[in-house]
């Protein structure tokens, strides 16, 4: 008999095997055999991982989504937009991170549906995987994401489009700068710095005076990347905002933002005296 069906053959039984391990009874073991199966490539590897991406433990989950990945672009794919279209609302969830991971373009019109889930772990997890992948086509869905009755929905779309950086989601992500979430506030605050639109400045200088810090810290960052020299007086006055946020003060983020004003203006200034 040929040595490679000898070698067919025991990897069969060492997918078999670690499978079986998949379904112990503690979470441990069914992590170690997750990433196990990452060592052995084939078709019954693949199945065996995407009924684990239904694990009760996030972990386990999160590592059969990763190991997935790490078959290879065209086997991972074709596996995991069929566990996009599971029964199981945590198997279509982790299907989805596992894509964002993935970062491939194809699986871009099978997630913004999948946006239309009735479950919300689902429409979370396909929002932030659409941000990992970054295709402006998902932004009108994510925009309208944004309108989600869940507020972590809301706030994974807000920073999908912030990561897609598209200038038309600016007007949609400014309105968010007044949701009932703070949540939502400080990510759309975020996301408004990275598109980088002027036409954000008006809400940004509204944001400063949020009640909810992180949102004024995230508003005076995202006015340091697209204001200039006029909304300086707005980030003065947060100068003596002693509220933390991860050990570092709002005036912090204030004075940064100033600074990094500063020096675009100075810059421009610059460029105009060496064409003269």
């Amino acid at each position: 008999m040929p040595i490679w069906g000898k070698g067919k053959r025991k990897k069969a039984e060492e997918i078999e095997r670690l499978a079986q391990f998949l379904e112990n009874s503690e979470a441990r073991t069914r992590w170690e055999a997750a990433e196990a199966l990452g060592r052995v490539a084939g078709a019954k590897a693949g199945a065996a991982l995407v009924k684990a991406l239904g694990d009760e433990h996030p972990f386990v989950r999160w590592k059969a989504g990763e190991t997935l990945v790490n078959l290879g672009a065209k086997r991972a794919l074709d596996v995991l937009l069929e566990a996009l279209e599971s029964d199981d609302p945590l198997r279509r969830a982790s299907a989805a991170d596992a894509l964002g991971q993935l970062g491939d373009k194809r699986a871009v019109d099978p997630l913004c549906q999948a946006l239309a889930s009735e479950s919300e772990w689902v429409r979370w997890s396909v929002a932030e995987a659409l941000g990992k992948v970054g295709d402006r086509r998902a932004v009108p869905d994510l925009i309208q994401a944004l309108g989600d009755e869940v507020a972590w929905v809301r706030r994974g779309a807000a920073e999908a489009l912030g990561k897609i950086g598209d200038p038309q989601a600016t007007s949609p992500l400014a309105r968010r700068l007044n949701d009932e979430s703070a949540l939502v506030r400080r990510s759309a605050a975020r996301a408004l710095g990275l598109t980088s639109e002027p036409s954000a400045i008006p809400t940004l200088r509204q944001a400063l005076g949020d009640g909810d810090a992180q949102v004024r810290w995230h508003a005076a960052w995202a006015l340091g990347q697209v204001g200039n020299e006029q909304d300086l007086p707005f980030l003065e006055k947060l100068l003596n905002d002693e509220d933390e946020i991860f050990h570092k003060p709002v005036w912090e983020a204030a004075q940064r933002a100033i600074d990094h004003i500063k020096r675009r203006h100075r810059a421009r200034l610059g460029r105009r005296w060496t064409r003269k």
